[in-house]
């Protein structure tokens, strides 16, 4: 759809609104870097370098991807994804890195051995923690009070004891509960499915809930993620998470805020025709995201939210974006 002169002095005239920031986290904190390119690696690296990089001085990270269940992007991380990441992570000054993954469809050995991504993460020099496997990992519970977990969640010992966390997602609806996914639903895949001493299962309570929105947020506040990486090159905007109707927004974007990139994400869900924001109270009137946002996980509103770009195509889709997010009533 071709853009008249006056929507785009109109555009122009908001994306200059919001990059003033607002409430939540700050300018440094609620920034989102994105990227309008058909090349991920070039996309990954110029998404954390708009941001300003990372320095992880030797430490080892802990990589999150998407490998839910066995099916091609965008329902999995794609290869090229992983490949640019690890690249940036090292070039970072990342010392060992740990992919840690727990399937939710399937075991996650299996998932990964029929995506071919073990055969990656060796080629990657990457170790790999499948969290279900019996004494892989140590666990701890996470009491949550005040959630609507009936009893918290279990999460591997390495979120407390100072892991450092980069997180790789994509971007799709999510017709089992939650309205979509991205980096806040990602993050379940850290959690224990079973209760490793009494067997109890976290994931059932989870997708029997009414309140599923919101214990997927709660769930966000056993761990600080370092840096948040999405791949939103496709996503799905009906069906998901293992398969849908696509769409192709050509977009890679970073944060180290999950609500802000979150909230971004789903505003280009909507701009490619789904429908899974939160009415006319827009993107954070979304379970997930007004949630994430009472619990102080992120920017608190989409005036909190600062979008940068490094070149004319990208900054005239996150205009696009930025309306999208501060008029959600007039978003058609």
């Amino acid at each position: 759809m071709r853009m008249t002169r006056r929507e785009f002095h109109r555009l122009t005239l908001l994306a200059g609104m919001s990059l003033l920031g607002g409430e939540g986290r700050g300018d440094d904190g609620s920034t989102v870097a994105l990227v309008k390119t058909g090349d991920r690696n070039y996309g990954v690296h110029r998404a954390v370098e708009l941001l300003g990089g990372a320095d992880f001085g030797g430490r080892g990270v802990y990589l999150k991807a998407s490998y839910n269940s066995a099916d091609p992007f965008p329902a999995s991380t794609h290869p090229d994804a992983l490949r640019a990441l690890v690249g940036v992570l090292l070039r970072c000054g990342a010392g060992r890195v740990v992919l840690a993954e727990r399937s939710g469809m399937g075991r996650t050995r299996a998932v990964m051995r029929e995506l071919g991504v073990l055969e990656l993460i060796r080629d990657l020099g990457l170790d790999f923690l499948p969290l279900e496997e019996p004494g892989v990992a140590a666990w701890r519970r996470v009491d949550l009070p005040g959630s609507h977990w009936s009893r918290g969640v279990e999460v591997p010992a390495f979120l407390g004891d100072g892991g450092c966390v980069v997180q790789l997602c994509n971007l799709k609806t999510h017709r089992f509960g939650g309205g979509y996914s991205a980096s806040l639903k990602n993050s379940i895949g850290l959690l224990a499915k079973y209760d490793p001493e009494n067997g109890y299962n976290y994931m059932r309570e989870l997708h029997a809930s009414d309140d599923q929105c919101f214990l997927i947020a709660e769930a966000n506040q056993a761990y600080t993620p370092r840096l948040l990486v999405m791949d939103a090159s496709s996503v799905f905007v009906s069906g998901g998470p293992e398969a849908g109707e696509e769409a192709h927004p050509g977009v890679i974007a970073a944060s180290t805020d999950r609500v802000a990139l979150d909230a971004v994400g789903l505003a280009i869900l909507e701009r490619s025709g789904a429908a899974v924001a939160g009415g006319k109270a827009g993107v954070f009137g979304q379970g997930q995201i007004s949630r994430a946002a009472e619990l102080g996980l992120g920017a608190r509103s989409a005036a909190g939210i600062r979008l940068v770009t490094g070149d004319a195509r990208s900054q005239a889709y996150a205009s696009r974006l930025e309306y999208i997010l501060l008029h959600p009533a007039e978003t058609p």
